[in-house]
């Protein structure tokens, strides 16, 4: 009976979480839709700061904006690292960065909401590593947003960010979003991971689920599942 007694709510949460299981996102989380000035505070450098237009001058969508697959997903705009560079610090990176009417750089879109304490996120982030040059071929770009550090419930910082980047070695665009600020709005934060596949060319939200596959194999199958829906 001790032993019961020590599981507490938190403990409880914690065990609840990192579902590896694909579920349908909720919007369970936080209801706010921009972070604002991110962790940099306001003007240049800041969240805010990032791009409304891709490096064409192609200006990101303003309609049909919403939460659900069909829908074109908003702006979300962060500080971070593209491509995990760290030499010149944190950077704004929006979506319009990746917005890509054409499809010739980019098809897809793959956004990943991590939490530094959560095992299956991190196991879908080693598991992710080994193909990167497959996804490179199938034009998919894979962005990595860490919510929350080491403790479940705390925001995540740029140390975290560093941390993260550092452990798995990983070579892809990282953001953070700390305290779920921006993309919390799209699942339940307990559920971490979240993942979203966006078509490149309209922003339209193809797939969005928490948990996170743990192989390869299962994540290019996702992968190749979204893709098939553009030419749908």
């Amino acid at each position: 009976m001790k032993l019961v007694s020590v599981l507490t709510a938190s403990t409880l949460l914690v065990l609840a979480a990192c579902s590896s299981d694909e579920t349908p996102a909720t919007g369970a989380g936080s209801t706010s839709g921009d972070q604002g000035g991110g962790v940099t505070g306001d003007g240049v450098g800041a969240a805010n700061s990032a791009p409304d237009t891709n490096p064409k001058g192609d200006k990101y969508p303003t309609t049909g904006i919403g939460r659900q697959e069909g829908t074109v997903i908003q702006n979300y705009k962060f500080v971070g690292y593209p491509d995990a560079e760290q030499g010149a610090g944190l950077k704004p990176i929006s979506l319009a960065q990746f917005y890509d009417p054409s499809g010739e750089t980019y098809k897809m879109i793959h956004l990943q909401a991590a939490g530094s304490w959560c095992s299956v996120c991190r196991a879908e982030t080693t598991a992710l590593l080994p193909i990167e040059a497959e996804l490179k071929n199938r034009k998919v770009v894979w962005i990595v947003s860490l919510a929350e550090g080491p403790t479940p419930g705390t925001p995540s910082n740029e140390t975290d960010l560093k941390n993260w980047i550092k452990d798995f070695d990983s070579p892809f665009t990282h953001v953070l979003d700390p305290n779920n600020k921006n993309l919390g709005v799209f699942y339940d934060r307990s559920a971490l991971p979240w993942n979203a596949d966006i078509d490149a060319r309209t922003m339209k939200i193809l797939h969005s689920s928490t948990g996170g596959a743990t192989t390869g194999d299962k994540l290019l199958e996702e992968i190749d599942k979204s893709l098939a829906k553009l030419s749908q």
